[in-house]
């Protein structure tokens, strides 16, 4: 997964992922026999990825279906496909699946991504699992995600809230702070990759649509510390 497991509005902004996430607006199922859909298209201005810049000018669309296999446990899947748009920018398709279980107070997601680059053909696997929490008006989160072609072990630490201004505008804070293992992305080295913070203000645009834009800041850490970088973005995203 691109991973969303900081908060369920925040996830596509601190990572641009899509690993283990539950549509937020696809509605409640039960006894495992409804579907839910969930169709988002977005733009940001810098593919944060993990700490990493991967490229200005990101494209990006998202389509996943979610049910509830049984009481307290929910399925996943779906596709991300992005596009970076600057000179040298690459396309990508994302493949995923992620069962989500309520473990009473706590949750655990476990999931797996399959990277797909058609223009360069270097394709990875990653296995993953989180488990996430509220403390006070803090969702916090603890993941661990493992590439098994690029054999690199990535641990993510994530936080976020939210709170309403309006009856259909929120605000959404999330931060996440990671680290590589052994084998990495992006030029990076391992050890702490970045904090990555985002402010976002989801806008209600009916039962089950929302305008979501934001803006972040990815300053990195330790031997990644190459300087800072302030993105932002906008999604639409409509829920079935």
């Amino acid at each position: 997964m691109k991973i969303r497991n900081i908060a369920a509005k925040t996830a596509a902004v601190l990572g641009c992922s899509a690993l283990l996430a539950v549509p937020a607006i696809a509605g409640d199922h039960e006894g495992g026999s409804d579907l839910g859909a969930e169709v988002s298209v977005g733009y940001d201005t810098d593919y944060i990825f993990r700490g990493a810049n991967l490229g200005s000018d990101l494209l990006w669309s998202d389509v996943n279906v979610s049910t509830s296999l049984s009481d307290g446990m929910d399925l996943n899947i779906g596709t991300w496909y992005a596009n970076v748009t600057d000179a040298g920018g690459t396309d990508e398709l994302d493949i995923y699946a992620g069962v989500s279980t309520d473990l009473g107070g706590m949750s655990l997601d476990i999931g797996s991504t399959y990277y797909y680059y058609p223009t360069d053909g270097n394709n990875t696997l990653e296995v993953g699992a989180a488990l996430g929490t509220s403390i006070g008006a803090f969702d916090v989160s603890v993941g661990v995600y493992h590439d098994l072609d690029n054999e690199n072990t990535y641990f993510e630490v994530g936080a976020g809230t939210s709170f309403d201004l309006t009856d259909t505008v929120s605000v959404d804070v999330g931060a996440s702070i990671g680290n590589n293992q052994d084998e990495v992305i992006g030029g990076q080295a391992d050890g702490l990759t970045a904090l990555t913070v985002t402010i976002g203000a989801p806008i209600g645009l009916s039962d089950n649509a929302s305008l979501n834009p934001y803006v972040g800041i990815n300053v990195g850490l330790e031997d990644n510390d190459s300087g800072d970088d302030i993105f932002s973005g906008i999604s639409l995203s409509v829920g079935f």
